[in-house]
């Protein structure tokens, strides 16, 4: 018997000039308490049982988060955006996910 492990996906596009360093930021101090995996132009945070990579470009920071299931991934998410608005309010960032 073969057993499939899903991988649940969710991204968001954060609008904002900064990408790096919010990317920066968010891999500094949630490395204390977490793997991060740095990769080429990605950064990986292994939290709350799934994961989030981490890109940017001139115009938004890109999250994508995987979980192994709902609870994984929404903790992944809850995590990721409660610390990324909070560093950013200033800004007024708001991570808006959608389901990959």
């Amino acid at each position: 018997m073969t057993t499939h492990k899903t991988t649940l996906r969710s991204n968001a596009d954060v609008s904002t000039p900064r990408g790096e360093r919010w990317r920066k930021q968010l891999a500094s101090h949630l490395g204390r308490r977490c793997e991060v995996v740095h990769d080429d132009d990605t950064i990986t945070l292994l939290l709350a049982g799934g994961a989030c990579a981490m890109t940017y470009d001139d115009t938004a920071l890109h999250l994508a988060a995987t979980g192994p299931d709902e609870g994984a991934l929404s903790q992944v998410r809850h995590v990721i955006a409660v610390h990324l608005e909070r560093f950013a309010a200033d800004e007024g960032l708001h991570v808006v996910w959608d389901r990959a």
